[in-house]
Protein backbone atom coordinates (compact mmCIF):
# COMPACT_ATOMS: atom_id res chain seq x y z
CA UNK A 1 0.00 0.00 0.00
CA UNK A 2 2.85 2.48 0.87
CA UNK A 3 5.09 1.52 -2.24
CA UNK A 4 1.64 2.81 -4.08
CA UNK A 5 0.75 5.54 -2.54
CA UNK A 6 5.00 6.72 -3.16
CA UNK A 7 4.61 5.51 -7.08
CA UNK A 8 1.37 7.53 -7.06
CA UNK A 9 3.01 10.10 -5.51
CA UNK A 10 6.36 10.13 -8.73
CA UNK A 11 3.94 9.88 -11.26
CA UNK A 12 1.95 13.05 -10.27
CA UNK A 13 5.50 14.54 -9.62
CA UNK A 14 6.69 13.55 -13.34
CA UNK A 15 3.26 15.07 -14.99
CA UNK A 16 3.08 18.59 -12.70
CA UNK A 17 6.64 18.64 -13.78
CA UNK A 18 6.48 18.43 -17.38
CA UNK A 19 3.33 20.02 -17.97
CA UNK A 20 4.60 22.82 -15.84
CA UNK A 21 7.55 22.73 -18.27
CA UNK A 22 5.76 22.64 -20.95
CA UNK A 23 3.01 25.49 -20.10
CA UNK A 24 5.95 27.74 -19.21
CA UNK A 25 7.75 27.16 -21.89
CA UNK A 26 5.57 26.95 -24.89
CA UNK A 27 2.39 27.96 -23.79
CA UNK A 28 0.39 28.19 -27.28
CA UNK A 29 1.06 25.34 -28.02
CA UNK A 30 0.67 23.42 -24.95
CA UNK A 31 -3.07 25.04 -24.58
CA UNK A 32 -4.77 22.24 -26.90
CA UNK A 33 -2.65 19.03 -25.27
CA UNK A 34 -3.51 20.57 -21.64
CA UNK A 35 -7.11 20.66 -22.70
CA UNK A 36 -7.21 16.95 -24.15
CA UNK A 37 -5.56 15.93 -20.87
CA UNK A 38 -8.02 17.41 -18.69
CA UNK A 39 -10.44 16.48 -20.62
CA UNK A 40 -9.51 13.02 -20.65
CA UNK A 41 -8.35 12.78 -17.02
CA UNK A 42 -12.44 13.55 -16.11
CA UNK A 43 -13.87 10.99 -18.73
CA UNK A 44 -11.41 8.32 -17.03
CA UNK A 45 -12.83 9.42 -13.64
CA UNK A 46 -16.59 8.85 -14.85
CA UNK A 47 -16.07 6.21 -16.42
CA UNK A 48 -14.21 4.33 -13.30
CA UNK A 49 -17.38 5.47 -11.21
CA UNK A 50 -19.57 4.48 -13.63
CA UNK A 51 -17.97 1.06 -13.37
CA UNK A 52 -17.51 1.13 -9.70
CA UNK A 53 -21.07 2.08 -9.35
CA UNK A 54 -22.28 -0.88 -11.13
CA UNK A 55 -20.52 -3.23 -9.22
CA UNK A 56 -22.19 -1.73 -6.12
CA UNK A 57 -25.22 -2.60 -7.60
CA UNK A 58 -24.42 -5.44 -8.69
CA UNK A 59 -23.62 -6.77 -5.47
CA UNK A 60 -25.52 -4.95 -3.18
CA UNK A 61 -28.46 -4.55 -5.45
CA UNK A 62 -29.21 -0.58 -4.47
CA UNK A 63 -28.58 2.25 -6.17
CA UNK A 64 -25.78 4.52 -5.50
CA UNK A 65 -24.73 8.09 -6.34
CA UNK A 66 -21.28 7.12 -8.31
CA UNK A 67 -23.18 6.41 -11.11
CA UNK A 68 -24.93 9.70 -11.46
CA UNK A 69 -21.23 11.15 -10.69
CA UNK A 70 -19.70 9.19 -13.09
CA UNK A 71 -22.49 10.25 -16.03
CA UNK A 72 -22.19 13.68 -14.67
CA UNK A 73 -18.12 13.54 -14.95
CA UNK A 74 -18.50 12.33 -18.91
CA UNK A 75 -20.88 15.39 -19.53
CA UNK A 76 -18.17 17.71 -17.51
CA UNK A 77 -15.52 16.00 -19.98
CA UNK A 78 -17.08 16.99 -22.96
CA UNK A 79 -18.10 20.02 -21.83
CA UNK A 80 -14.64 21.37 -21.12
CA UNK A 81 -13.71 20.27 -24.46
CA UNK A 82 -16.36 21.73 -26.42
CA UNK A 83 -16.30 24.82 -24.19
CA UNK A 84 -12.68 25.13 -22.40
CA UNK A 85 -11.29 27.72 -25.19
CA UNK A 86 -14.34 29.94 -24.97
CA UNK A 87 -14.27 30.07 -21.08
CA UNK A 88 -10.70 30.77 -20.91
CA UNK A 89 -10.85 33.43 -23.44
CA UNK A 90 -13.30 35.50 -20.65
CA UNK A 91 -11.47 34.87 -18.54
CA UNK A 92 -8.76 38.16 -18.73
CA UNK A 93 -11.93 40.81 -19.42
CA UNK A 94 -13.59 40.13 -16.66
CA UNK A 95 -10.83 39.95 -14.45
CA UNK A 96 -9.72 42.86 -15.82
CA UNK A 97 -13.00 44.63 -14.81
CA UNK A 98 -12.96 43.17 -11.25
CA UNK A 99 -9.37 44.54 -11.00
CA UNK A 100 -10.33 47.86 -12.32
CA UNK A 101 -13.20 48.62 -10.34
CA UNK A 102 -11.32 47.15 -7.45
CA UNK A 103 -8.88 49.62 -8.03
CA UNK A 104 -11.13 52.37 -7.84
CA UNK A 105 -12.64 51.40 -5.04
CA UNK A 106 -9.66 51.16 -3.16
CA UNK A 107 -8.66 54.94 -4.38
CA UNK A 108 -12.24 56.08 -3.21
CA UNK A 109 -12.10 54.55 0.15
CA UNK A 110 -8.67 56.24 0.21
CA UNK A 111 -9.58 59.23 -0.65
CA UNK A 112 -12.56 58.94 1.60
CA UNK A 113 -11.02 58.06 4.62
CA UNK A 114 -8.36 61.17 4.39
CA UNK A 115 -11.13 62.97 5.56
CA UNK A 116 -11.19 61.40 8.40
CA UNK A 117 -7.81 61.09 9.37
CA UNK A 118 -5.22 63.29 8.71
CA UNK A 119 -2.77 61.09 6.63
CA UNK A 120 -1.78 60.88 3.06
CA UNK A 121 -2.22 57.46 1.98
CA UNK A 122 0.43 57.13 -1.21
CA UNK A 123 0.88 53.45 -0.64
CA UNK A 124 -2.84 53.25 -1.11
CA UNK A 125 -2.96 55.44 -4.10
CA UNK A 126 0.02 53.64 -5.88
CA UNK A 127 -2.05 50.20 -5.26
CA UNK A 128 -4.92 51.11 -6.55
CA UNK A 129 -2.92 52.64 -9.32
CA UNK A 130 -1.55 49.68 -10.28
CA UNK A 131 -4.90 47.56 -9.54
CA UNK A 132 -6.31 50.09 -12.79
CA UNK A 133 -3.62 49.91 -14.67
CA UNK A 134 -3.75 45.66 -14.52
CA UNK A 135 -7.08 45.93 -14.84
CA UNK A 136 -7.10 48.00 -18.15
CA UNK A 137 -4.21 45.70 -19.59
CA UNK A 138 -6.44 43.16 -18.97
CA UNK A 139 -9.30 44.57 -20.82
CA UNK A 140 -7.33 45.72 -23.60
CA UNK A 141 -4.85 43.03 -24.24
CA UNK A 142 -6.57 39.65 -23.46
CA UNK A 143 -4.29 36.88 -25.37
CA UNK A 144 -1.06 38.32 -23.71
CA UNK A 145 -2.69 38.11 -20.07
CA UNK A 146 -4.20 34.54 -20.88
CA UNK A 147 -0.69 33.33 -22.05
CA UNK A 148 0.61 35.25 -18.68
CA UNK A 149 -1.59 33.70 -16.87
CA UNK A 150 -1.33 30.36 -18.02
CA UNK A 151 2.32 30.57 -17.83
CA UNK A 152 1.71 31.56 -14.03
CA UNK A 153 -0.62 28.06 -13.86
CA UNK A 154 2.50 26.20 -15.33
CA UNK A 155 5.01 27.71 -12.59
CA UNK A 156 2.86 27.10 -9.70
CA UNK A 157 2.55 23.18 -11.51
CA UNK A 158 5.99 23.06 -11.49
CA UNK A 159 6.03 24.06 -7.66
CA UNK A 160 3.46 21.61 -6.68
CA UNK A 161 5.90 19.13 -8.37
CA UNK A 162 8.63 19.72 -6.33
CA UNK A 163 5.94 19.62 -3.24
CA UNK A 164 5.20 16.41 -3.97
CA UNK A 165 8.36 15.33 -3.95
CA UNK A 166 8.94 16.95 -0.37
CA UNK A 167 6.19 15.05 0.85
CA UNK A 168 7.06 11.54 -0.97
CA UNK A 169 10.22 12.07 1.49
CA UNK A 170 8.35 12.94 4.62
CA UNK A 171 5.85 10.11 4.25
CA UNK A 172 8.36 7.79 3.28
CA UNK A 173 9.40 7.48 7.01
Amino acid sequence: MVKQFQLYRWLRFFFLLAAGILIVIAPIKSFNIIIYIVSSYIAIYGILSIIDGLSIRKSTGENNIAIGLGIGALFLALGVLLFAKFFVSLVPPVLGIILLVNGINQFRDSHEMTKRVQIKPYLDYLYSALLMLAGIVFILNPSKTIIFIYQLFGLSLIALAFFEIINSRIYRH
